[in-house]
């Protein structure tokens, strides 16, 4: 049997893997697809796409955009996405700006909390990658006031805690337009583990989500068949992935988590019909 993973973070996100070391390790893995999903960044993609292609392993153009609302935050997923659009370009841009906001803001309370911190520390960290919070636990960790990321987190970074700090980001239907400009499929990212979202997923199709990703390592077995069934109700693809972010993190890693290739299949004949779904009241 074949096998995919159509959810990968790089460098250009906050992923650990470089694009050589994403496709190397799929080559290893044996999987006959990969997707690079970075939040908000579609960096990684050209360089991506080259390397699997020489390396003959299918590969979809793709996205992990953050959005929120009143009812919480979630991620969309764009696959077969045009990373040349106007639309995605300029949402992208303003997702950068945002990000930058928040380190700034979030280095400022860090040093009020007696932890000096600036912008730069936290950029030279993150490099070429979409800066963001795992960059500034990052430095949390270098200048030893928690032992890891995950303490990080749970200390000082998470929603609740003394650092948190509200970042903006686009509506979910926003976010659906966005990708369909792009000529792309919008997929519900991980909605068996995202709080509140598992009961939106109906408010989503009537936004005109695509599809949602079903096959999830922390989704429970009660939470995979409900999706699925949605989806097939709907009329909805599904997808799979590893949510791979690297050494550093505690996800699955790129290879032992893996998702049947024929979804990856289903995914691109779906594109390939243009049968991209819009609002159901637009």
């Amino acid at each position: 049997m074949k096998y995919c993973d159509l959810h990968i973070h790089s460098t250009a996100s906050d992923g650990t893997f470089t694009p050589k070391q994403i496709v190397e390790r799929a080559r290893n893995f044996h999987l006959s697809g990969i997707a690079v999903t970075d939040h908000d960044s579609i960096a990684a993609v050209e360089e991506t796409a080259d390397l699997a292609l020489k390396s003959g392993i299918d590969f979809a153009p793709a996205i992990e955009i953050s959005t929120g609302d009143l009812d919480g935050r979630m991620h969309i997923l764009g696959y077969y996405i045009d990373i040349y659009n106007r639309d995605l370009s300029d949402l992208i841009d303003k997702q950068i700006l945002a990000r930058k906001d928040r380190v700034v803001k979030t280095c400022k309370v860090l040093t009020d909390l007696g932890f000096p911190s600036t912008y730069d520390d936290v950029a030279k960290i993150a490099g070429d990658a979409a800066i963001g919070r795992p960059h500034i636990a990052e430095h949390l960790v270098n200048i030893g006031a928690v032992k890891n990321l995950l303490e990080a987190f749970a200390r000082y970074l998470a929603g609740g805690r003394p650092a948190y700090v509200y970042k903006w980001a686009p509506t979910p239907d926003v976010a659906i337009d966005v990708i369909h400009s792009a000529g792309g499929l919008a997929i519900a990212a991980h909605p068996g583990v995202t709080e509140g979202m598992l009961p939106r997923l109906p408010i989503l199709v009537e936004m005109g989500i695509d599809g949602f990703e079903a096959y999830y390592p922390r989704h429970s077995h009660e939470a995979q068949e409900e999706i699925v069934a949605l989806a097939e109700k709907h009329d909805l693809v599904v997808t799979g992935g590893s949510d791979c972010h690297g050494i550093r993190r505690g996800d699955p890693l790129l290879g032992v988590f893996k998702t049947r290739y024929e979804l990856m299949i289903k995914l691109r004949e779906r594109w390939k019909q243009g049968k991209l779904r819009t609002a159901v009241n637009s």
